[in-house]
């Protein structure tokens, strides 16, 4: 009997330990997860995360600098992404990473195509965002930008 018992706390004692240490290392992925995602002014939306210029630059330059820094200029792939980044965006114009060649369809920087039931405004060959929705322009005009990259 006392044998038994012996296993029976020592089984009770190791299920203890197991489940601290399990909790131990849930809590700290969760930490993890939790900074990892999105930091300093990065705003995270869905699977990404957005930041929203505060200076001026062409759309080329604009591109460069954030690829640069490991993120590109934003793609709207939700109608949840559009709603957030337009209220975010306010009256300012910001580009995004949609472009068109002449005679060919509108692309983000990614390479894919527009979705259907995305509405542009078309006036140039680069787009840009703001409160009333997606317009585009030629790339040479100074406005803020908006970026994104995936969260992590």
């Amino acid at each position: 009997m006392h044998t038994s018992l012996n296993i029976a706390l020592n089984l009770q004692l190791m299920f203890s330990l197991d489940y601290f240490l399990l909790f131990s290392v849930f809590a700290k992925l969760s930490k993890c997860t939790q900074t990892m995602e999105c930091s300093g002014k990065w705003i995270g939306v869905g699977k990404k995360c957005f930041y929203f210029s505060g200076d001026t630059k062409n759309w080329t330059a604009s591109k460069r600098f954030f690829s640069s820094q490991g993120s590109k200029l934003a793609h709207i792939d939700t109608q949840e992404d559009m709603e957030f980044l337009r209220r975010h965006a306010g009256t300012f114009m910001h580009w995004i990473g949609l472009n068109r060649k002449q005679g060919e369809s509108w692309k983000w920087t990614n390479g894919t195509t527009l979705n259907p039931w995305f509405g542009i405004s078309v006036n140039g060959s680069f787009a840009f965002l703001n409160d009333d929705g997606v317009h585009s322009s030629r790339g040479f005009i100074d406005i803020k930008w908006i970026c994104s990259k995936p969260k992590f």
